[in-house]
């Protein structure tokens, strides 16, 4: 990672940049001081290009050298470097890491919208059930026996579907705290398949933690019904598990890029 003294924003082309064009008829070196670009030739004249006047250089590959800093400068600066042969072919070119990353919300977008958006869906929701139930098993090794993990398995992971221990009036403080979470990820609440079918993700998402909720609840919370008690359980449960959505996002994220890239 590259360290500067001066944000990179002060380096950035101005709204007057042009191209800047480094032509192969005298050799040329590039140096730099700290906010532009130096031009030496062959009879030692100077020329000073400053880098927000730059938008982007043409430079010959055959008779112009540069120094390590003046291509780091441009880095900093944005500004892509393209080197052209003698016969004015494009050798190569280098470009900036500043561009903004992809959001991840195009990035689900475009992972839903795909040919098999749905199926693709679909197996990522199962694999975070069976995760969520891999862990409560683990957590519970000494109670569970194989019939009581074999059911579970089959009514959750594969049929989405877990016993309530919990009041239903805790299921709404769930989807509100899933909602807050998404608004603050900059995520919508549903996304869209290739045939325009709807995937309900603070819904899948809510389903997920009340799900993990009434795994670990147990029991013991059948009869819970007044509306103080609700509240402090969700509270303490969100306090103790503040990184259960985090996880769900970020693996959602790991297996849309995963696919992008495949």
């Amino acid at each position: 990672m590259l360290n500067s003294s001066k944000p990179a924003g002060s380096l950035k082309p101005g709204s007057g940049a042009r191209a800047l064009y480094l032509d192969g008829r005298t050799h040329k070196r590039v140096t730099s001081t700290e906010a532009a670009l130096v031009v030496t030739n062959e009879r030692a004249q100077v020329m000073r290009f400053p880098v927000a006047r730059v938008a982007r250089v043409v430079s010959s590959a055959d008779v112009v050298d540069w120094s390590g800093p003046a291509l780091t400068l441009c880095m900093r600066a944005g500004i892509g470097i393209t080197w052209i042969d003698t016969s004015g072919q494009a050798v190569g070119s280098i470009y900036s890491q500043t561009r903004p990353p992809v959001s991840l919300t195009t990035v689900l977008e475009l992972w839903c919208e795909h040919p098999d958006g749905a199926t693709r869906y679909q197996n990522w929701l199962r694999a975070r059930r069976m995760d969520t139930l891999v862990r409560w098993g683990k957590e519970n090794a000494n109670v569970i026996n194989p019939q009581q993990w074999e059911a579970t398995k089959r009514h959750y992971v594969y049929g989405g579907h877990v016993t309530e221990h919990l009041p239903g009036p805790l299921r709404g403080l769930c989807l509100a705290y899933v909602a807050s979470q998404l608004n603050g990820y900059g995520l919508p609440p549903r996304l869209w398949g290739p045939r325009l079918e709807a995937f309900d993700l603070d819904q899948d998402l809510c389903q997920l933690l009340w799900a993990e909720m009434n795994l670990t609840a147990g029991i013991l919370t059948d009869k819970v019904t007044d509306t103080a008690t609700v509240t402090a359980l969700f509270e303490r449960w969100t306090t103790r598990n503040a990184s259960a959505l985090t996880a769900h996002l970020t693996h959602l994220q790991r297996s849309a890029l995963k696919a992008m890239h495949s």
